[in-house]
C-alpha cells in the first residue's frame, strides 16, 4: 500500500501556517505600480494547430437590439433586432444537390446532419426560379471536398431526389462584376446572371470609399475554370472580370440551413481562406450577442468573424473587468464568501494579463485551458461586486503579471510546479501549503464498500447498513441492510444514469470491507479498471508503447505526495510531464492519488511457501475443507490479510484508483479560499498565502 502522508490535512495545521505567513487584514497592496489594459480578447472558436482547435464551420449571430457589421471599421451592413446573420468559410464544398423543392433540400440536409455539423442550404434565383443547394464541408482543397462527395453520393445521401445538375466540388474560385451603386443595383445584377442559369451571389469589397457592393459569379473549384466562366457572365451584356488571387471579399448568401421548414433565408457572409476580410459585429444597446453555435450564449462587447488556418474563427472582444464578472461567476459557486470571489477575481484578472496574446489572435481562449467564460449567463451580482472591489488589482513578481493558475480543489495540500506538474521554474507555485479543502464532503455520508454473498463488491451508503452483532463462518462481522430495495452501487456516490449492481431487501446480509467517503472533487475512488482498459489509456499517452500490463504502481512523489513518476510492470512509464498522468490513467481528477491493485498478493502454500501473484501465468487454486483443490476462476476472491483485514482481490490484474482534489492542484484552491474565507481571512492574506512572495497591485489609472 502507498504511504498517506499529506492527503489528509486538518485546518488547525492551515491556520497557524497562514497565520505565520500574512497577517490577518494585510493588504500587501503598492498603488500605481502596473498597467492593466481596458480590453481583453477571448477565443470562442479558433484553430491553433496542435496547441488549440476550437472548430465550427458556421457561427450564427443574433442581438435582441440588432447588430452592425463593418469591415475594418467600414459600415457593412445592419442587422435587425432578434434577426440573425449567420458567417462562414468560402472554401470548398462537396455539391450534394441542386433542386427547386426544399422539401428535397431539406431532406438531404438531414442525412447529411446525421453525421456532419457542416451542411448548408443555400438559395438562389436561377432560370428565374428559386433553387435550392445542398452543400457539405469547409475543406481545404479541391480533393478533400472531392472525397467527401464521394464519400456522401456512395452512403446514398441524395437518393430519391432529382437534382437539376450532377454532384460536384464547389470552390471558391468566381468572375465578378462591379462595383454597383448600390445593394439594389448588385442585387439587380445578381437576378440577370442568375436568368442566365450562373451561380451569382452578391459581394463587398472594402475600399478607402468604403465597402462597395460587387457581384461574384460561378462557384469553381479550379482557377482554370475562370476563362470559360468570364465568357458566359459576358454573355448576358455586363462587364466581367477575373479578380486576382488573394483580393479580400465578402461574398453574402443566403442561407436556408435553420429554417428548412419555412424556406425564410438569413444572410450568411462567407470570407475567403486566403484571409484578409475580418468582420466585426457590434451589438446595438446593451443586451449583447448571442453565438448559436457556442451553446446559446450571449455575450458583452464585439464579436470579430475571420479565417485562420482555413477555418472560421470568432473572438470576443470586451472590457477585461466585464470579462472578469463572467469568468468568476462561471468559475465558483454563487454564495461563497465575498472575500473567496474577490480572490478569485484577482487571480483570473492576473492570469488574463500574464498570457498576453497568447492565442495568436487573441489573449485566451473560454474554455478551462485558458480560464472559464461563459459570456452574460455566468455572471451574478456576487461576481460583480467582486470584480468592481478589486478593479485594477494584480498579483506580480519581479514587476510582471503572474500566471495565477487555479484549481477547484487541491485536496488538502498545494502542488510544487517545478517537481510534479508542468515543471516550469515559477517559484511563487512552489508546494506545498495545507489547504482546507474539505467543503465538498460537508452533509455527505460515508459509504460502506461491501461483499455480497453472490462476490459481487459495491458499495452501500452508511444510513442504510447496521451492525448486525453476528458473524460468518470466517469470523467476519455481518451487517444488514435497514431499508428495503437497498441499492448497491458501483462507486461511493448516486448517478442516475448509472442502474445499481444489485437491490437488496431489508434484512440483507453483507460483509464491510471498508468505509470511505462519498465521492466529491475532494475525496474519489475511480475503477475498478481491467489491465486492458488501463493499458489503452496509458499508451495514449506513453512515450514508448506498453505491450502488456500486469502491474501498476507510483514510483516517485514529489513534495505534497502527488504522483510523478509510474511503473508499469517495473518499468518507468513515460507520458512527459507528471500532470498528463491524469490523461494517460483515463482522466481522473488529480495525480494526488493511490492504486490499489486487486491483482497482486502473496499466497503462502500449505508447505510455507509463498507465490507473488500475478506470476507468469500460475493458476490459482482453493483448497476446500475435503483437501480438493480447484481453480480459483475469475472475478473476486476476498483474502484475509495476517492482520485479519478482509480484502476483496481479483484472479486477474485489475487496478482501483482513489485520491484526494481536482484539478493541477497549482496556486489557489478555489474551495480553499472558501474555506479560509469562513475563517475570517480577507482576499489579500489568501491570495499571499497561495501565491508564494507576490506583490498585489494595482493599475494605475483604476
Amino acid at each position: 500500500m502507498i504511504n498517506r502522508k499529506g492527503l489528509s490535512l486538518g485546518r488547525t495545521a492551515v491556520l497557524g501556517s497562514l497565520l505565520a505567513a500574512v497577517a490577518l487584514g494585510t493588504t500587501g497592496a503598492s498603488a500605481w505600480a502596473v498597467s492593466v489594459p481596458d480590453q481583453i480578447r477571448v477565443a470562442l472558436f479558433v484553430d491553433l494547430g496542435s496547441k488549440y482547435q476550437s472548430l465550427t464551420p458556421a457561427v450564427t449571430l443574433n442581438a435582441a437590439g440588432g447588430m452592425k457589421l463593418s469591415w475594418n471599421g467600414i459600415a457593412l451592413a445592419s442587422v435587425q433586432g432578434g434577426q440573425s446573420a449567420r458567417f462562414a468559410v468560402d472554401g470548398y464544398r462537396a455539391k450534394l444537390l441542386e433542386t427547386e423543392d426544399l422539401g428535397s433540400a431539406v431532406s438531404v440536409l438531414k442525412k447529411v446532419q446525421a453525421s456532419s455539423n457542416a451542411a448548408f442550404i443555400t438559395l438562389l434565383n436561377k432560370n428565374d426560379k428559386p433553387v435550392y443547394q445542398v452543400t457539405e464541408g469547409n475543406y481545404a482543397s479541391a480533393a478533400a471536398a472531392s472525397a467527401a462527395l464521394a464519400k456522401w453520393t456512395g452512403a446514398g445521401a441524395t437518393v430519391g431526389a432529382q437534382s437539376l445538375s450532377a454532384a460536384s466540388v464547389a470552390g471558391p474560385w468566381a468572375v465578378e462584376a462591379g462595383p454597383y451603386a448600390s445593394e439594389a443595383e448588385a442585387s439587380a445584377a445578381v437576378s440577370r446572371f442568375g436568368a442566365a442559369g450562373l451561380d451569382a451571389f452578391v459581394a463587398r469589397k472594402a475600399s478607402a470609399a468604403g465597402a462597395g457592393y460587387y457581384v461574384r459569379i460561378g462557384q469553381a473549384s479550379d482557377p482554370s475554370a475562370l476563362a470559360a466562366l468570364q465568357e458566359a457572365a459576358s454573355a448576358s451584356g455586363q462587364a466581367v472580370r477575373i479578380p486576382a488571387a488573394g483580393e479580400a471579399y465578402v461574398v453574402v448568401r443566403n442561407d436556408v440551413t435553420l429554417n428548412g421548414a419555412t424556406g425564410q433565408a438569413v444572410p450568411l457572409y462567407a470570407l475567403p481562406q486566403s484571409g484578409g476580410a475580418a468582420l466585426k459585429a457590434a451589438p446595438v444597446g446593451d443586451k449583447g450577442i448571442q453565438a448559436l453555435e457556442r451553446s446559446k450564449r450571449t455575450y458583452r462587447g464585439s464579436m470579430e468573424i475571420s479565417v485562420l488556418n482555413n477555418n472560421l474563427a470568432l473572438v470576443n472582444e470586451l472590457p477585461l473587468e466585464q470579462y472578469l464578472y463572467s469568468v468568476v461567476g462561471s468559475e465558483i459557486f454563487q454564495g461563497w464568501p465575498a472575500e473567496a470571489q474577490k480572490a478569485q477575481a484577482v487571480a483570473a484578472r492576473s492570469y488574463a494579463l500574464s498570457q498576453g496574446v497568447g492565442f495568436q489572435i487573441a489573449n485566451v481562449v473560454d474554455t478551462t485551458l485558458s480560464q472559464t467564460y461563459t459570456g452574460m449567463g455566468g455572471e451574478n451580482a456576487q461576481a460583480v461586486a467582486a470584480v468592481e472591489a478589486t478593479e485594477g488589482e494584480v498579483l506580480t513578481s519581479g514587476g510582471k503579471a503572474i500566471t495565477a493558475v487555479f484549481s477547484a480543489n487541491a485536496g488538502g495540500i498545494t502542488a510544487d510546479n517545478l517537481s510534479e506538474i508542468w515543471r516550469n521554474d515559477t517559484p511563487y507555485l512552489a508546494s506545498a501549503a495545507q489547504s482546507p479543502d474539505e467543503g465538498p464532503q460537508e452533509g455527505k455520508l460515508d459509504w460502506y464498500k461491501v461483499a455480497l454473498s453472490g462476490g459481487q463488491v459495491g458499495y452501500i451508503r452508511s444510513d442504510l447498513l447496521e451492525d448486525s452483532g453476528t458473524k460468518n463462518a470466517a469470523g467476519i462481522p455481518l451487517y444488514r441492510t435497514t431499508e428495503a430495495d437497498v441499492a448497491v452501487r458501483p462507486g461511493p456516490q448516486i448517478v442516475a444514469t448509472v442502474e445499481p449492481i444489485a437491490r437488496l431487501n431489508a434484512g440483507a446480509s453483507v460483509v464491510v470491507l471498508d468505509k470511505v467517503p462519498e465521492y466529491t472533487n475532494y475525496s474519489w475512488v475511480e475503477g475498478p479498471f481491467t489491465a486492458d482498459q488501463l493499458l489503452n489509456s496509458l499508451n495514449k499517452r506513453a512515450k514508448t508503447k506498453l505491450t502488456s500490463l500486469q502491474t501498476l504502481e507510483v514510483s516517485k512523489r514529489g513534495p505534497s505526495g502527488r504522483a510523478m513518476e509510474l511503473k508499469a510492470d517495473g518499468t518507468v512509464i513515460d507520458v512527459g510531464v507528471p500532470d498528463n498522468l491524469r490523461g494517460a490513467l483515463g482522466g481522473i481528477k488529480s495525480t494526488l492519488f493511490e492504486i490499489e491493485e486487486t491483482g497482486r498478493y502473496t499466497v503462502i502454500g500449505a508447505n510455507g511457501e509463498k507465490k507473488e501473484f500475478p506470476s507468469g501465468g500460475s493458476s490459482l487454486s482453493i483448497a476446500g475443507a475435503d483437501g480438493a483443490s480447484v481453480p480459483a476462476g475469475s472475478g473476486n476472491l476476498f483474502v484475509l490479510g495476517a492482520k485479519g483485514e478482509l480484502r476483496a482481490a481479483t484472479t486477474s490484474p485489475g487496478f482501483i484508483i482513489s485520491g484526494k482534489g481536482f484539478g493541477h492542484g497549482l496556486g489557489m484552491s478555489q474551495w480553499g479560499a472558501k474555506g479560509l474565507a469562513e475563517q475570517g481571512y480577507d482576499y489579500q492574506s489568501i491570495l499571499q498565502y497561495y501565491y508564494k512572495n507576490v506583490k498585489i497591485e494595482k493599475d494605475g489609472g483604476k
